[in-house]
């Protein structure tokens, strides 16, 4: 039997934020509010668990469903923190080293012109720094009501631990040019993710979410072959192979299309996990 595909009974839901549990509007459709909702009143954990940093990123969407309350956990930064919904205080950090942020940034500023990032953002529980000032063609990326700094070569004004750091270009195919590039150069303790199309984000080698997620099931109790995971992108697949069902959204990359369990016949954009929550643990 393949793994997951048996009749288990499921007791938590894990899902990823930005292409699978928001529409293409990046906003909670009525659908799965309704289904999120009635899992809770059932005493199901549902956990919101995302590449966004910090927390605030996921806080909104959490207090729209009614997360927001004690007992209730957000996993934010591909898993470099695990963080209590209520508080949004840290439980858990995987962070990235000071002195690696600064290695990948080396690594970086002297890659040929067509590998080069426009903008190298580094991302801490205490600010969000950027290389260069920030411009309005990036306005996408949100630093979420932090004022953005600007740091130096030798990264002195970072101040608290690197949840995660991005290499931003405004050029097709940058993502994954840049990640594999540097693949060479990055340091033991650092995992570089390609988030298409603009965006290679560096985290620390545990801020991986099927880890997180496992963190948090042993918290809670709960083995993970009780748990679904589900996700669309590269930064989903390791909880979609930790959790007893990894499913994929129709819209998944082809990579988590292959890797999951199951491929969701619904995408982000038709209430897939709504429907998936009502299928297996409603």
């Amino acid at each position: 039997a393949v793994k997951g595909m048996r009749m288990a009974t499921y007791r938590m839901l894990v899902t990823d934020l930005d292409g699978t549990l928001l529409n293409r509007e990046a906003k909670l459709s009525e659908r799965n509010k309704a289904a999120i909702r009635r899992a809770v009143e059932k005493g199901i954990p549902i956990v919101l668990c995302s590449g966004r940093f910090p927390a605030e990123g996921l806080a909104d969407f959490g207090r729209e469903l009614g997360l927001d309350v004690p007992g209730n956990y957000y996993i934010c930064g591909n898993g470099a923190l695990l963080v209590d919904a209520a508080t949004l205080a840290i439980v858990e950090g995987n962070y990235l080293p000071l002195s690696s942020a600064a290695e990948l940034i080396r690594r970086a500023e002297a890659f040929p012109p067509e590998l080069q990032p426009e903008q190298i953002h580094i991302c801490t529980p205490k600010g969000f720094y950027c290389r260069e000032p920030a411009g309005d063609r990036f306005d996408f990326i949100k630093p979420y009501g932090m004022e953005v700094r600007v740091f130096s070569e030798d990264l002195h004004e970072v101040q608290g631990e690197v949840g995660k750091m991005r290499f931003v270009a405004n050029r097709p195919g940058f993502a994954e040019n840049f990640v594999r590039a540097m693949e060479p150069y990055c340091p033991a303790d650092a995992l570089g993710y390609i988030m298409p199309p603009f965006l290679g984000e560096y985290v620390g080698i545990h801020a991986q979410k099927g880890y997180t997620v496992g963190l948090l099931a042993k918290r809670l109790g709960i083995p993970m072959e009780e748990v679904i995971c589900v996700g669309d992108s590269y930064n989903d697949l390791s909880m979609l192979k930790a959790a007893g069902l990894g499913i994929s959204v129709r819209n998944g990359e082809n990579l988590i299309r292959r890797e999951a369990d199951l491929v969701f016949p619904f995408t982000n954009a038709e209430d897939a996990v709504g429907r998936i929550i009502e299928e297996y643990l409603l």
